[in-house]
């Protein structure tokens, strides 16, 4: 928590809830109250579900994001757009990085404007913004960890601890609230020093009008919340091993300040800057008008000259997987560049092993899904070192039997990172013996 709130006294401060809003009593005096350090991981989780939640942006057009929520043009909104983008593994945070999102926002022509996942060629249930995320890959973001888990997965597998003390003695900061089809994670802890009883205590997490924080005040109302809710409190085992990249130019957390960042409205891809694309996928260069010629560098080196024409949307086929950047040029002046990568995925199924490879990425997990991304909580894997160095996997004979149950065709996906984010192939059908 921002240690400036501490001097914010003599008022009542007011934050959001679903239900209406919270009135938080800040008028004790501030030398009596101090906040829950946490551990280091702690600590990265709770800067990491900050970003999320604190990051302002303005949408350039009407934007249904989910069944709840409309973003209108033109004006200013604060936490990442909750939106369910399973189908296509575009969580941000987790997926995609907020430089690449916020770039696509500011782009009008970018896939967060143009793309329906509630429309074909997209097999999406529900409404879906291209960008976005849930409260659980918000929690998976925050945590660290390597695949997306659900809420399902949270509850049900081992590498969540549930607390012996399910009230607020017992919690810490970072610990994941549970209830059916909801998670959110505790981001501030304060305290009476003196007493040592808690004062408040800050949830951060993904809702359907945004990711944001509350606060519930005191103990008993803390309690109560867990009581009236069914809420569970689990604890993440591998807490410590998370790590955190500020993104400070565009949102600044704890201890942090932003740097200015100028938008390049020159040139964009349609994804967003330093965006990822896979091979056979066409990279569409959003551009200005203005400019007579792009210049595509593939691993600094120039690559293609493109006269312009009467489009301003460029479409570039079949670009052989590695590191590009463009930029448009007048004759007279040039803009800056934009960025993006090609990477290499290769994934096939044999005789009951899932076979990988790229040449500039590294897999990650995979997972067994249906065409529009549901799973099974028992149907992802992440990789171990030998298995990427081996190259393929090989299906369990537990795994192979719940899948020939299955009513519905399974596709495998799996999915690659790099240094930009992580992209998925496209899906493979499973076929059943």
């Amino acid at each position: 928590m921002n240690k400036k709130c501490l001097f914010i006294v003599a008022f009542l401060a007011v934050v959001m809830c679903g239900s209406g809003q919270i009135k938080i009593n800040l008028s004790q005096p501030n030398n009596d109250l101090v906040d829950d350090v946490g551990t280091p991981g702690a600590q990265c989780a709770v800067k990491k579900a900050h970003q999320l939640t604190d990051l302002e942006f303005v949408i350039l057009d009407t934007l249904k994001a989910n069944s709840k929520k409309t973003y209108s043009p033109n004006k200013q909104y604060k936490g990442v757009i909750y939106s369910f983008p399973q189908e296509i593994s575009t969580f941000v945070g987790l997926d995609v990085s907020i430089h690449t999102f916020m770039t696509a926002l500011n782009n009008p022509r970018s896939v967060v404007y143009t793309e329906h996942l509630d429309k074909l060629p997209y097999y999406s249930d529900r409404i879906a913004s291209y960008y976005g995320t849930v409260c659980s890959g918000f929690v998976s973001y925050a945590l660290g960890f390597k695949a997306f888990q659900t809420t399902y997965d949270i509850d049900e597998h081992d590498f969540m601890t549930y607390l012996r003390d399910q009230s607020a003695k017992g919690i810490q900061l970072a610990d994941v609230l549970w209830q059916k089809g909801h998670v959110a994670l505790i981001t501030g802890i304060r305290r009476n020093k003196n007493t040592g009883e808690i004062v408040w205590i800050e949830i951060s997490e993904a809702w359907p009008s945004g990711a944001r924080r509350r606060v519930v005040e005191g103990e008993v109302a803390f309690n109560k919340m867990l009581k009236d809710g069914k809420w569970k409190i689990y604890r993440y085992n591998n807490l410590e091993e998370n790590t955190y990249t500020p993104w400070t130019d565009f949102v600044a957390v704890e201890g942090e300040q932003r740097t200015p960042f100028q938008y390049n409205d020159a040139i964009c891809p349609n994804k967003g800057d330093k965006s990822c694309y896979i091979t056979g996928e066409d990279v569409v260069l959003n551009i200005a008008d203005g400019y007579r010629t792009i210049e595509v560098y593939k691993d600094n080196k120039l690559y293609q000259q493109i006269g312009i024409g009467g489009s301003l949307d460029i479409v570039l086929k079949d670009l052989p997987y590695g590191d590009y950047k463009a930029r448009v040029t007048n004759g007279k002046e040039s803009s800056d560049f934009a960025y993006w990568k090609v990477i290499d995925v290769q994934v096939s199924v044999n005789k009951g092993k899932v076979v990988f490879h790229s040449e500039n990425a590294t897999p990650i997990y995979m997972e067994f899904c249906t065409i529009s991304g549901s799973r099974p909580t028992w149907a992802w894997y992440i990789f171990t070192q030998n298995d990427v160095k081996n190259g393929y996997v090989k299906v369990s004979k537990r795994s192979l039997s719940r899948l020939d149950k299955k009513k519905s065709n399974m596709y495998v996906k799996v999915h690659f990172e790099c240094d930009y984010g992580r992209v998925i192939n496209k899906l493979v059908p499973w076929n059943k013996k």
